[in-house]
């Protein structure tokens, strides 16, 4: 966590009459402290509660979208590959494009979507393509066609980081 040297006040209160968690923070100017703690929290809610159904054979469970690292299309199985291994959907990779958090998930080609947060880097060293590299060792590649919206993408990421950061 970027924000777990700085110094800040933490209060918790206990209300029995409350049904669901509220966050309030109290402070005298937007600081990038402040945006990293809201970044953070939304990362971990939003996300995290919103799940989508996968079988393991004539298994049905369901991924959060946090656990979920890549998803691709492998003939005709669409795979979701999870922190808890490998799942298989029953819809299309665009029926799954459009429920997935677009902060967080990324098409890099015809047959495959990124978690960004499961990414640890993008090779861009070979011409005409880019290696993504997976907190887990494995990787992919974005085709060419997709190439130019991964970059720009990357782009505004780099972007809103400097922005936080001072």
């Amino acid at each position: 966590m970027a924000f777990e040297n700085r110094r800040i006040n933490l209060r918790i209160d206990i209300d029995p009459s409350v049904s669901e968690p509220e966050v309030i923070i109290r402070t005298n100017e937007e600081t990038a402290l402040v945006k990293e703690i809201v970044s953070f929290l939304k990362q971990h809610t939003e996300q995290e509660r919103s799940t989508i159904a996968v079988y393991r054979g004539n298994i049905a469970t369901e991924a959060d979208q946090a656990d979920i690292i890549r998803i691709y299309s492998e003939g005709r199985k669409m795979i979701v590959w999870t922190t808890e291994g490998e799942y298989q959907a029953r819809c299309t990779l665009r029926e799954l494009e459009e429920t997935l958090d677009a902060d967080w998930f990324l098409r890099i080609s015809r047959s495959e979507i990124i978690n960004l947060n499961w990414v640890s880097g993008f090779d861009m060293s070979f011409k005409g393509t880019i290696k993504v590299v997976f907190e887990d060792g494995s990787y992919s590649w974005v085709s060419r066609r997709y190439v130019g919206t991964v970059e720009r993408r990357l782009a505004d990421l780099a972007g809103s980081r400097r922005g936080r950061h001072g």
